[in-house]
């Protein structure tokens, strides 16, 4: 009976220990460190042509695309830098848009990696000042 509970112990171990660095779509891991709790605070600036959507990630972050769109218009952006963006400070892509009037209602969806390369998906509105 000591045998048997002593090769439990390992097993039993190993088991709990793959079924925790497995994708649960939460992204809380083993050790509770979260990467779907990237959040985007969106702004607007003008620009040469029209107008640029600035972006403030809560966290630094790797952005992968940015969907944008309005009233049946949408927008991809692909980045492919693999550029680090630092949490808090305020990024343009430079993609210009013109026809945004005051009161439209903008959606954004950003899809990459935090800083630890861990996925996150995060959505944003914005209405125009």
């Amino acid at each position: 009976m000591k045998k048997t509970l002593l090769l439990f112990i390992p097993v039993f171990l190993l088991a709990v220990f793959v079924a925790a660095c497995g994708n649960n779509d939460t992204g809380t891991g083993l050790f509770g460190q979260g990467n779907n709790n990237v959040t985007f605070t969106m702004g607007v600036q003008q620009s040469t042509n029209g107008v640029q959507f600035t972006w403030q990630p809560s966290a630094s972050v790797r952005i992968t695309n940015m969907i944008l769109g309005t009233n049946g218009f949408s927008d991809t952006i692909t980045d492919n830098s693999n550029q680090l963006y630092t949490a808090n400070q305020v990024w343009a892509y430079p993609n210009e848009y013109t026809g945004v009037t005051s009161g439209q209602q903008w959606q954004f969806s950003f899809t990459g990696t935090d800083s630890l390369n861990q996925a996150y998906t995060s959505t944003a509105n914005l209405t125009i000042p």
